[in-house]
């Protein structure tokens, strides 16, 4: 997986102050605690504890609020792979701990954060499939890479096809797949897609290393 900064961020948004941090970063917590399309602007700055003329001191209406809060989300991400990265593991390591990840932020997202983002606010949504083909497909297709040279991944793999397989199958379980999004939770959906994807790129010596490293892994 590529080593990644937040600098290297393709979204390549302005510096946030402190103070606009801050509420960025509660208000994302308010969003993903309650939905987005439930909470007005006077319930974000209630739950927020200022005025509403203090939030819009910061943002220009809802969905700038919104897109400011999937571009915040998109620099934790971005801190937390280069953290994952700085670690040198090997290929199948380093994919469970990305998937750790993601499961615990999937455990802390409402269900109908992804509904809301496709039909209320087009523009976010876009940012988080730029960020994810801008940014996540390169990560997939390096450890990909990784597993290849190490002999933990199947020879046979194509890379690229794989990488994008993979993108596309999250995009439909969290995005497209309404019905299957209102009835698992989605780090339920992201395990079980998990263990699918793993198991289907995995050489004999990458199952075998897969093995010690879940055996007591209640998610994985």
């Amino acid at each position: 997986m590529k080593n990644v900064s937040v600098e290297q961020n393709v979204l390549n948004f302005a510096p946030m102050d402190e103070k606009k941090k801050e509420i960025i970063h509660k208000a994302l917590e308010v969003y993903m605690r309650f939905g987005i399309k439930s909470v007005t602007m006077d319930e974000m700055a209630r739950q927020l504890g200022i005025s509403k003329k203090t939030l819009y001191l910061h943002v220009k209406d809802k969905n700038d609020l919104v897109e400011q809060c999937i571009i915040y989300a998109h620099e934790g991400e971005v801190c937390a792979i280069a953290e994952i990265n700085s670690k040198q593991l090997d290929a199948i390591e380093e994919i469970l701990e990305v998937s750790r990840y993601v499961i615990q932020q999937l455990k802390a997202i409402h269900p109908s954060i992804f509904f809301d983002l496709s039909r209320y606010h087009p523009k976010a949504l876009g940012l988080m499939h730029k960020h994810k083909f801008d940014v996540v497909y390169g990560c997939v297709k390096d450890n990909l890479e990784k597993g290849l040279k190490q002999k933990l991944y199947r020879e046979n793999l194509n890379v690229e096809i794989m990488a994008r397989i993979y993108l596309t199958s999250i995009d439909n379980m969290m995005v497209e797949d309404q019905v299957l999004s209102s009835k698992y939770r989605m780090d339920e959906v992201y395990s079980e897609f998990f263990r699918y994807h793993i198991r289907g790129i995995a050489s004999k010596k990458g199952l075998k290393r897969l093995t010690e490293l879940i055996e007591n892994d209640e998610n994985l």
